[in-house]
């Protein structure tokens, strides 16, 4: 008998696998790192598309926007804390 899985259980799943199945080690195709930013800050925008899907097929990618979400969310929580107002921009992302 099949054993339904909670939403949290696939999420996990998914994260595991998607952070280990597609190593892409020459990085072909990858987006640079201001598009991935992008994408985290306004992932509902019809132009991300590409980079959404890319992040289903390489590993390295996806792990970077999952790097890229967990900054974003501590920031927004820390900002808030502080003020009502966000007091960051794209740029405190990005490692020069």
């Amino acid at each position: 008998m099949r054993r339904e899985i909670s939403e949290e259980e696939f999420l996990s799943f998914a994260h595991s696998y998607l952070s280990e199945a597609f190593p892409n080690p020459q990085r072909l195709g990858c987006p640079c790192d201001w598009d991935l930013i992008e994408m985290a800050e306004r992932p509902n925008e019809a132009k991300r598309a590409a980079v959404s899907e890319h992040l289903t097929y390489c590993s390295p990618c996806f792990n970077r926007y999952m790097e890229i979400l967990a900054d974003l969310k501590h920031r927004m929580r820390h900002a808030h804390r502080q003020s009502p107002v966000c007091n960051f921009t794209l740029n405190d992302f990005i490692d020069f």
